[in-house]
């Protein structure tokens, strides 16, 4: 089996990555504190979520540093993708738990919602999904990753939808401005999300129609919404004092 060489053009996404971990690192740090402080599931939850979502970026990072070490991207690299989407996967399912708990809204979901996502990361470690393998040496041989790539996209967008759901409908059940606030970030933190798969989606068919080598400008962009996604659902649960005061004003 051979393996695909490296391309300069993907060094600056390895560089961008370390400073995502740095940033998430960061924002996972201030939410565990917050637990920490407050002693309630909610932080904790939340916590988790970040915790994985570094976890993942840590995975890909050390998998595109591999190639840029060796010249070509080899066994750690095809580990990487599919341990990523794995912790995203379970990531989603906290971030639903702790949906949940902040709405009390979809607990009936959350059974099938494990089940599915279980199945999902036991599918991600089949060797029928060629990870990093170049195209050559699986011709005429069973490939179901774009298949895979597409039911973890379409399990997080159902996660994603339905907790924005959530949110609009008990946002428009209270009357209270900071309840109100604190939805709306949540809800706008899913928008986030949804956006970053969507620019994951571009840069796919880019690969698949334009013969692109990937790692294109919309993971960057990608990248940028997951940002926002820590931004929005921390401040949805932690309100600090300055926010506070603005939306009493």
């Amino acid at each position: 089996m051979t393996y695909t060489p490296f391309s300069n053009i993907i060094l600056p996404i390895f560089i961008y990555y370390i400073g995502l971990i740095v940033f998430s690192i960061v924002m996972t740090v201030l939410m565990i504190k917050k637990w920490r402080e407050r002693k309630v599931n909610p932080p904790l939850y939340l916590s988790v979520v970040f915790i994985l979502l570094t976890v993942a970026l840590i995975a890909l990072t050390i998998g595109l540093g591999e190639a840029v070490l060796t010249g070509y991207f080899q066994e750690i690299y095809r580990f990487s993708l599919p341990f990523a989407y794995s912790m995203m996967i379970i990531a989603d399912i906290f971030l639903f738990v702790f949906a949940e708990v902040i709405t009390s809204r979809g607990k009936k979901a959350l059974v099938p919602l494990i089940a599915f996502g279980v199945v999902i990361i036991v599918v991600l470690f089949l060797p029928w999904n060629w990870w990093g393998v170049p195209p050559e040496d699986y011709v005429g041989q069973l490939n179901i990753r774009l298949y895979t790539t597409l039911s973890v996209i379409l399990y997080s967008y159902i996660v994603y939808i339905f907790i924005a759901g959530f949110c609009r409908k008990a946002r428009k059940q209270t009357e209270d401005a900071k309840a109100k606030a604190g939805l709306t970030l949540l809800f706008l933190s899913m928008i986030s999300m949804i956006a970053f798969f969507l620019m994951f989606i571009f840069d796919t068919l880019l690969i698949t129609f334009v013969d692109h080598p990937g790692y294109s400008e919309f993971v960057y962009i990608a990248w940028i919404f997951a940002v926002l996604f820590f931004i929005f659902s921390y401040l949805s649960l932690i309100m600090p004092k300055w926010l506070v005061d603005r939306i009493e004003k």
